[in-house]
């Protein structure tokens, strides 16, 4: 349906396995070390009530809707929105290019290349 060329889908692959990668990291890091999830824990709540401050509420509403907002995020769904902060952190830094350019630098170190792309390579030199 796509009309992709091999490298195009390559890239594709790699970027989805990097970000399955840091979707899986809070996670094993909350299994082996339980002062990780403590300490991130803590982070979403102010971050929390940093966000409802924002949002222009103030006094008891306040600390209703972040205690809610609270219980669900921090508490209940932990690992879900562990994985999706930490993705959001790294899109908001940038560092998706970073990704990028990681795992294609493995990719040709270790062989990975596409034939098309090693003749493209050739012909270049």
């Amino acid at each position: 349906m796509f009309n992709l060329n091999q490298r195009g889908i390559g890239v594709v692959a790699v970027m989805g396995l990097a970000f399955l990668f840091f979707l899986v990291l809070p996670i094993i890091l909350f299994k082996l070390n339980g002062m990780s999830k403590v300490l991130f824990q803590i982070i979403m709540v102010f971050t929390i009530i940093g966000y409802v401050k924002q949002m222009g509420l103030d006094g008891a509403l306040m600390w209703i809707v972040s205690g809610i907002l609270v219980y669900f995020i921090v508490w209940k769904y932990i690992y879900l929105f562990s994985s999706l902060y930490l993705l959001m952190l790294l899109m908001g830094f940038g560092f998706t290019s970073a990704i990028m350019w990681g795992s294609n630098t493995l990719r040709s170190k270790i062989g990975g290349w596409s034939e098309s792309w090693k003749q493209r390579k050739a012909m270049v030199k």
